[in-house]
């Protein structure tokens, strides 16, 4: 009865760890948009300002009038 318990908790983990691992993965590739501005100048200043809180990978992208700052 162990042995059978042990086995089904081993499949449990092979099944569910690489689905986990894959959540993941997708998660760490994508950009949120983490402030909104109205000039380019005031989005690259902003961006250069916060790379201590999520690092150098951010852009900024202009839409509908405004800035949109990106970061990884």
């Amino acid at each position: 009865m162990r042995q059978r318990i042990g086995l089904l908790a081993a499949a449990a983990v092979a099944i569910l760890a690489p689905l986990g691992a894959a959540t993941s993965a997708s998660a760490a590739g994508e950009f949120h948009v983490s402030g909104v501005y109205y000039t380019q100048e005031q989005c690259q200043a902003a961006g250069a300002a916060g790379v201590a809180l999520w690092g150098p990978n951010y852009f900024c992208s202009p839409a509908n009038g405004f800035v949109y700052l990106y970061t990884h």
